[in-house]
């Protein structure tokens, strides 16, 4: 396992282990239905595309509430997630935001039932076979950082897209 992504386990059970001692258990379960909830139906099967700089994919979003995050990081194929490179755009905003660029007071808002599309830079992207795609969203308003997972073969961006 990549030294990031265990620090990141390490960093989320601590997270984990202040709020039991703080709340209890109940908390931690809802949290757990949730991250599983999220990882099943958020990701828009079949919509990962090979793009000329890497690939792009879409979020259908369909059980989340609004939410505003400060942070939005991908990773592709074990690489450390990362902001740069990373573009995302929601129906009705005025285009893409650069990842970089989010912050507490300039946050990426999710709104349910609104899809969300990335773009991300990589040179991963560029071959056929299954690629692993992870996606950190660091909340404004929840501490744990939240994170999603999912394996799809990218398809070639279509004609004019």
């Amino acid at each position: 396992m990549p030294r990031h992504q265990v620090e990141a386990l390490v960093h989320l059970l601590r997270q984990g282990l202040a709020i039991e001692g703080q709340f209890g258990t109940h908390p931690l379960e809802a949290m757990l239905w949730v991250a599983r909830t999220v990882e099943e139906s958020v990701y828009q099967p079949e919509s990962l595309v090979r793009t000329a700089t890497g690939v792009a994919f879409t979020l259908a979003n369909p059980p989340l509430r609004a939410g505003a995050f400060s942070s939005v990081r991908v990773g592709v194929d074990g690489q450390p997630p990362r902001s740069e490179g990373v573009r995302v755009r929601s129906p009705g905003s005025a285009g893409w935001r650069d990842a970089s660029g989010l912050s507490r007071t300039d946050p990426l808002e999710l709104r349910p039932g609104e899809p969300i599309e990335f773009e991300v830079t990589t040179s991963a992207g560029r071959h056929p076979r299954q690629r692993t795609v992870r996606l950190e969203f660091q909340s404004v308003a929840i501490p744990p950082l939240v994170w999603l997972e999912f394996t799809d073969s990218p398809r070639a961006l279509p004609e004019g897209g």
